[in-house]
């Protein structure tokens, strides 16, 4: 079991675009679960959830994705440009990657809330948040999944990174909400667990189930939100 997997980790061969919709969570060893050998990665996807936009294919639509399986890493073939923002994401997260090298050390060290309201992040957010809500939304989640990755690495503990940026709640979350314990199966969904997404990313899911179909070689997530 890993938190936040590199994208390389995930993917095999990975688009330049991938990092700007698909956020690494957790890597599941299905050897340790007796569900033979082999590795999946649970993913926050951004751009799903919407069930009125007008989705292009049958591996991506507002609460599932499918992604192709080697056994180990993933490659997706399906039809992301139903993503309202697709065509801005890649200047979004240049910007977002930019501010948060430049601001790290601050967006790292926890604030009160008297400070959290004079930071220069929440300066930034009120500046995008004039613009668009879609791009203070997209730069303040990603901000927030770098700063809960990065506080993980830092000290091993599995805190939210709004506990950091904006004073809010610092106990420890729950890796996973539970993990099958049903050996391997030939069932088209074979379930693998269940985790929360939003205990990884600002941006994220209520709950993401993620399930093993062997026989077409894939991986899907379903998601759910309140």
């Amino acid at each position: 079991m890993k938190l936040y997997p590199t994208i390389e980790e995930v993917f095999e061969q990975p688009l330049s675009f991938y990092k700007t919709v698909f956020f690494p969570l957790l890597t599941i060893d299905l050897e340790a679960m007796d569900k033979g050998e082999g590795k999946v990665h649970f993913l926050t996807v951004w751009g799903n959830g919407n069930p009125e936009l007008n989705f292009k294919d049958e591996l991506f639509n507002y609460d599932y994705i499918r992604f192709d399986w080697s056994g180990d890493k993933y490659s997706f073939t399906g039809d992301l440009s139903s993503i309202e923002t697709f065509g801005k994401l890649e200047e979004w997260y240049l910007e977002a990657e930019e501010e948060y090298v430049l601001n790290k050390v601050d967006y790292l060290t926890h604030k009160t809330w008297e400070e959290v309201n004079s930071s220069h992040l929440a300066k930034q957010n009120k500046r995008r948040e004039k613009i668009s809500f879609e791009y203070y939304h997209y730069v303040k989640g990603l901000i927030n999944y770098w700063v809960t990755r990065d506080k993980y690495l830092e000290t091993g503990k599995f805190i939210q990174g709004g506990a950091y940026t904006d004073d809010d709640s610092d106990h420890e979350r729950k890796i996973y909400n539970k993990l099958s314990k049903t050996g391997i199966t030939t069932r088209s969904n074979e379930l693998i667990g269940k985790v929360t997404g939003y205990d990884y990313s600002g941006f994220g899911e209520d709950e993401i189930s993620l399930y093993i179909d062997r026989k077409q070689s894939q991986v899907f997530q379903k998601f759910s939100w309140s």
